[in-house]
């Protein structure tokens, strides 16, 4: 975002009225396999257009239109990709970044945020509360399509709960809503007989499984399909995770999962909540996460993005002790955990 300290201007205005253009333009060309035309260097509109199955003229105009990006570049009368597209924009790259508009960009957010001056109105969803039913393909989407963002969340959680996991072979850990399962994982796989189950809906499971496998722990991993609010919990567990998880839902209904979740805890375990908060800081500091709780408005009954203060007097309420929030000085995440007497 452009700098909300400084004076309100037409251009900045205008850049947020016509920033959904860059998204369509680069949603188009991934959706078509633009980029990888120019894998292996510069091609001509015509030569693209063949590989793509497209119409010659419509692509010539959309490849103008990338260069006008800075996506793309000429190459006297063809086009090549900008330092650092092949990196990020070519799918057989390692480090193919493209498939995160279905999640940053999804066309499912745009066709629920178009109602949001009747969300507002209303006061919630307009229709049914989308985030929270089964099968919704945005959370497949989210599972699938990772961020260094992700990784260094999962990675700040398994630190602060380092100096008390430390000395441990194993940690019996149990993360609500998972979907990657990455935070899970995480904190499993830093333990010699750390074992994680995964607890989501099944079509997300079936990601949280390819992570596990591709992170080297399939055979520690297990899943628990279903409502976190109804599924057999088992246990008990050294440590409950809620990654990016109770925003979903408003402060009476995280207080009764966390008091759900707390006897499924093995005394001196710890309930973790981690992701991003309001209210820590100037709103003007906390856009993402300022959008992300009008997400919830409209998608949710109820659901926002708490502050660090409520998911500490949730997890009081809850039963737990003990209570520490760990801010992390890079990422916009704080951890929040709390332990069972």
């Amino acid at each position: 975002m452009a700098d909300t300290n400084a004076e309100l201007t037409r251009e900045r205005l205008l850049g947020m009225m016509t920033g959904f253009k860059a998204t369509y333009l680069l949603r188009t060309a991934l959706e078509l396999g633009i980029f990888d035309c120019f894998a292996h260097g510069p091609a001509d509109a015509g030569r693209v257009a063949h590989a793509v199955s497209a119409d010659p003229r419509a692509v010539r105009l959309l490849l103008d239109a990338l260069c006008g990006a800075g996506l793309l570049e000429p190459a006297g009368d063809a086009f090549r990709l900008v330092p650092g597209a092949e990196r990020l924009l070519v799918t057989s790259s390692k480090e193919y970044f493209g498939g995160n508009v279905n999640v940053a960009g999804s066309r499912w957010e745009w066709d629920i945020m178009r109602s949001l001056p009747d969300v507002v109105r209303k006061g919630g969803p307009v229709a049914d509360a989308e985030a929270e039913r089964p099968g919704l393909p945005f959370w497949t989407d989210f599972a699938t399509h990772l961020t260094g963002l992700t990784r260094a969340g999962a990675a700040h959680v398994a630190d602060v709960l380092e100096p008390w996991a430390a000395g441990r072979d194993g940690l019996r850990v149990l993360d609500v809503g998972c979907g990657h399962g990455l935070f899970g994982l995480t904190l499993a796989g830093r333990r010699p007989a750390g074992h994680v189950w995964c607890q989501d809906w099944p079509e997300v499971l079936e990601v949280a499984a390819r992570h596990a496998r591709r992170q080297g722990l399939g055979d520690r991993a297990s899943y628990l399909p279903g409502d976190a609010f109804e599924v057999p919990l088992d246990g008990p567990y050294d440590v409950i995770v809620l990654a990016n998880f109770l925003l979903m839902f408003s402060y009476d209904r995280c207080v009764g999962l966390l008091r759900r979740l707390t006897p499924a805890l093995a005394p001196g375990g710890r309930v973790v909540i981690a992701g991003f908060t309001t209210g820590d800081a100037d709103p003007r500091q906390e856009y993402h996460a300022q959008m992300l709780g009008l997400l919830m408005l409209a998608t949710t009954e109820g659901g926002e993005t708490h502050s660090a203060h409520a998911y500490a007097s949730m997890l009081a309420e809850a039963g737990l002790t003990s209570v520490r929030t760990h801010p992390h000085d890079r990422l916009p995440v704080r951890v929040v955990e709390g332990e069972r007497p």
